[in-house]
C-alpha cells in the first residue's frame, strides 16, 4: 500500500526504505513464511535489484516455507525475466518435485498452489521448447491437485491442439470454460481452432461467447474480425475491430489487424493511420 500511493520520488524511496524493513521484520516473526519471500523478491525485481531478489527467493527455499510454490514461483519468474529459461525450468521442476501424485493414494494431500507451478512449467515446454507431450504430463501432475483449474485445463486443451487431436482438445476447452465461464484466453483459442479448422459458425459462436463473458478482452475482438475477414465480410470485420479498439484501446495487435485487412483492400492511407 505505501509503494502504491501517488507522491514524489523522494518519499517513494523512504517508502521503499520502509518496506524492506517490514519485510525483514515479517521474515524474523515468520521465517518460514512463502509469500512474505515472495513478495520481498518480487520489490527487489521491479527496483531492479536482481541479485538481491535472488537471494531473497534462494533464502525463501532454503527455509523450507509452508507455502513454497510462491517461492519458487517468484524465481522462476525471475529467471525468465533475464532470460534464462533452462534456470527457470529447473526452479519449476524442483518446485513441483515436492508435491508429487499418487493415484493410488485418495487421502494423498492435494495442494491448489501448485497449478501456478506446473502452469508456467507446461507452457515453456509448449511454447519454447515446443514439447507438447512433456508439457502435458506436468499438466496432468497439477490438475492432479487442482483438478478444476481454468488455466491448466486449457493448457491441456492447447497441449491436445498441437498434437492434433482436436477432438481431446474441445473436451479440455468445454471442461475449462466450465470451470470458468469468464476465461476470455479459453473462448478466444477454442475459436481460433475451430477457425483454423474451417468450422466458421462454430468459432463465431465461441467469439460471441466469449465477447459476452469477456468483452473488453481484445484478442477475442481481433479473432472475431480476423474470422470475418477470411469469410471475406470485410464490412462487419471493420465493425469488429472498431468496436474492439473502442473496448480495448490499449490492445496494439487490434490496430495491426485492422490495418492488415486494410492494406488487403487496397487502402493504404487508412493502413498506415492505424498503424
Amino acid at each position: 500500500l505505501e509503494l502504491r500511493s501517488p507522491i514524489d520520488i523522494k518519499t517513494k524511496a523512504s517508502n521503499v526504505t520502509m518496506v524492506r524493513k517490514l519485510f525483514e521484520e515479517a521474515l524474523l516473526i515468520d521465517p518460514k513464511h512463502g509469500p512474505a519471500y515472495n513478495a520481498y523478491g518480487n520489490l527487489e525485481t521491479r527496483q531492479g535489484n536482481t541479485a538481491h531478489a535472488r537471494q531473497i527467493y534462494e533464502d525463501g527455499i532454503k527455509a523450507n516455507c509452508t507455502d513454497a510454490p510462491s517461492v519458487y514461483h517468484g524465481l522462476a519468474k525471475l529467471h525468465l525475466s533475464l532470460g534464462e529459461v533452462e534456470e527457470a525450468r529447473n526452479v519449476l521442476q524442483r518446485g513441483l518435485a515436492l508435491f508429487p501424485t499418487s493415484e493410488n493414494n485418495t487421502l494423498a494431500p492435494r495442494s491448489e498452489n501448485v497449478a501456478f507451478l506446473a502452469h508456467t512449467l507446461a507452457m515453456i515446454d509448449l511454447n519454447v521448447n515446443n514439447n507438447a507431450k512433456h508439457a502435458k504430463d506436468v499438466l496432468k501432475q497439477g490438475l492432479w491437485h487442482c483438478r478444476n483449474s481454468p488455466q491448466l485445463l486449457l493448457g491441456m486443451a492447447l497441449c491436445e491442439s498441437r498434437l492434433g487431436n482436436d477432438n481431446g482438445a474441445r473436451d479440455m476447452f468445454e471442461r475449462s470454460l466450465m470451470a470458468d465461464q469468464a476465461h476470455a484466453q479459453a473462448w478466444q483459442a477454442f475459436g481460433v481452432m475451430e477457425m483454423r479448422a474451417g468450422n466458421f459458425r462454430s468459432a463465431k459462436l465461441l467469439f460471441e461467447c466469449g465477447l459476452k463473458n469477456s468483452p473488453t478482452h481484445g484478442a477475442l475482438w481481433q479473432a472475431y474480425g480476423t474470422l470475418e475477414s477470411w469469410k471475406g465480410n470485410v464490412g462487419t470485420a471493420r465493425i469488429l475491430f472498431a468496436a474492439g479498439i473502442e473496448k480495448c484501446p490499449h490492445h496494439v495487435p487490434l490496430y495491426q489487424a485492422w490495418a492488415c485487412l486494410e492494406l488487403q483492400d487496397g487502402d493504404v492511407i487508412t493502413a498506415k493511420r492505424l498503424i
